[in-house]
């Protein structure tokens, strides 16, 4: 059997059309984070408001972070 056609984690393809999702959703949800630390820093700069720019910085690191570490996991990795 050649390794480079059998599944090493043992998921099947429904497993794998899951964690598809999973990986799309938390794609989306980074995404619109981000679109929403960008609203909040921009209404606190119209605000002259350093708290709410410095949530919104906030917000789009964090939401970055997860975009980022989704990108990084592969399909073989075990949960």
């Amino acid at each position: 059997m050649d390794p480079k056609t059998s599944v090493r984690s043992g998921r099947s393809a429904r497993g794998r059309l899951l964690l598809g999702k999973v990986h799309v959703a938390l794609a989306a949800i980074g995404t619109l984070s981000a679109v929403l630390g960008i609203g909040v820093a921009i209404d606190g700069g119209l605000e002259f408001n350093r708290v709410k720019v410095f949530v919104g910085v906030g917000i789009i690191v964090i939401s970055t972070i997860l975009y980022v570490s989704m990108l990084f996991v592969s399909d073989d990795e075990t949960t």
